[in-house]
Protein backbone atom coordinates (compact mmCIF):
# COMPACT_ATOMS: atom_id res chain seq x y z
CA UNK A 1 0.00 0.00 0.00
CA UNK A 2 1.18 3.38 -0.80
CA UNK A 3 1.30 6.20 1.65
CA UNK A 4 -1.26 8.05 -0.46
CA UNK A 5 -3.78 5.23 -0.04
CA UNK A 6 -2.98 4.97 3.66
CA UNK A 7 -3.49 8.70 4.16
CA UNK A 8 -6.78 8.67 2.28
CA UNK A 9 -8.02 5.74 4.40
CA UNK A 10 -7.08 7.63 7.59
CA UNK A 11 -8.77 10.78 6.33
CA UNK A 12 -11.94 8.91 5.42
CA UNK A 13 -11.98 7.18 8.84
CA UNK A 14 -11.41 10.55 10.48
CA UNK A 15 -14.20 12.13 8.42
CA UNK A 16 -16.55 9.30 9.40
CA UNK A 17 -15.75 9.76 13.08
CA UNK A 18 -16.19 13.54 12.77
CA UNK A 19 -19.64 13.00 11.19
CA UNK A 20 -20.56 10.67 14.05
CA UNK A 21 -19.30 13.23 16.55
CA UNK A 22 -21.30 15.99 14.81
CA UNK A 23 -24.46 13.85 14.92
CA UNK A 24 -23.90 13.12 18.60
CA UNK A 25 -23.33 16.79 19.35
CA UNK A 26 -26.51 17.85 17.53
CA UNK A 27 -28.47 15.15 19.41
CA UNK A 28 -26.95 16.40 22.67
CA UNK A 29 -27.98 19.95 21.78
CA UNK A 30 -31.56 18.80 21.11
CA UNK A 31 -31.63 16.94 24.43
CA UNK A 32 -30.32 20.01 26.28
CA UNK A 33 -33.03 22.19 24.70
CA UNK A 34 -35.65 19.63 25.75
CA UNK A 35 -34.21 19.56 29.26
CA UNK A 36 -34.33 23.37 29.41
CA UNK A 37 -38.00 23.33 28.46
CA UNK A 38 -38.75 20.65 31.03
CA UNK A 39 -36.87 22.53 33.76
CA UNK A 40 -38.86 25.68 32.98
CA UNK A 41 -42.07 23.66 33.22
CA UNK A 42 -40.93 22.16 36.51
CA UNK A 43 -40.16 25.64 37.84
CA UNK A 44 -43.68 26.80 36.95
CA UNK A 45 -45.09 23.66 38.56
CA UNK A 46 -43.06 24.34 41.71
CA UNK A 47 -44.34 27.92 41.86
CA UNK A 48 -47.91 26.68 41.46
CA UNK A 49 -47.53 24.07 44.19
CA UNK A 50 -45.85 26.57 46.49
CA UNK A 51 -48.60 29.14 46.02
CA UNK A 52 -51.27 26.50 46.66
CA UNK A 53 -49.47 25.44 49.82
CA UNK A 54 -49.27 29.05 51.01
CA UNK A 55 -52.97 29.63 50.27
CA UNK A 56 -54.04 26.48 52.09
CA UNK A 57 -51.76 27.32 55.00
CA UNK A 58 -53.31 30.77 55.27
CA UNK A 59 -56.84 29.33 55.21
CA UNK A 60 -55.93 26.78 57.86
CA UNK A 61 -54.43 29.50 60.04
CA UNK A 62 -57.66 31.50 59.78
CA UNK A 63 -59.77 28.43 60.63
CA UNK A 64 -57.50 27.59 63.56
CA UNK A 65 -57.76 31.16 64.85
CA UNK A 66 -61.56 31.04 64.62
CA UNK A 67 -61.66 27.67 66.37
CA UNK A 68 -59.48 28.86 69.24
CA UNK A 69 -61.55 32.04 69.60
CA UNK A 70 -64.75 29.97 69.70
CA UNK A 71 -63.26 27.75 72.40
CA UNK A 72 -62.09 30.74 74.44
CA UNK A 73 -65.40 32.64 74.25
CA UNK A 74 -67.48 30.09 76.22
CA UNK A 75 -64.70 29.87 78.80
CA UNK A 76 -64.57 33.64 79.19
CA UNK A 77 -68.37 33.79 79.44
CA UNK A 78 -68.28 31.15 82.18
CA UNK A 79 -65.55 33.10 83.92
CA UNK A 80 -67.58 36.31 83.67
CA UNK A 81 -70.69 34.57 85.02
CA UNK A 82 -68.80 33.05 87.95
CA UNK A 83 -67.18 36.41 88.67
CA UNK A 84 -70.60 38.12 88.64
CA UNK A 85 -72.09 35.60 91.06
CA UNK A 86 -69.05 35.94 93.35
CA UNK A 87 -69.24 39.75 93.33
CA UNK A 88 -72.99 39.65 93.78
CA UNK A 89 -72.77 37.45 96.89
CA UNK A 90 -69.99 39.64 98.30
CA UNK A 91 -72.03 42.79 97.81
CA UNK A 92 -75.06 41.14 99.44
CA UNK A 93 -73.02 40.09 102.47
CA UNK A 94 -71.54 43.59 102.78
CA UNK A 95 -74.93 45.26 102.64
CA UNK A 96 -76.27 43.06 105.48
Amino acid sequence: MSTLNLKSRHYSALASRLRTLQNNLSETEKQLELMTDQLNSMARLGVGCGSQFMAVSRLLDIELLKATQEQQQPQSQQYDESANTTHGSQSQSQSQ
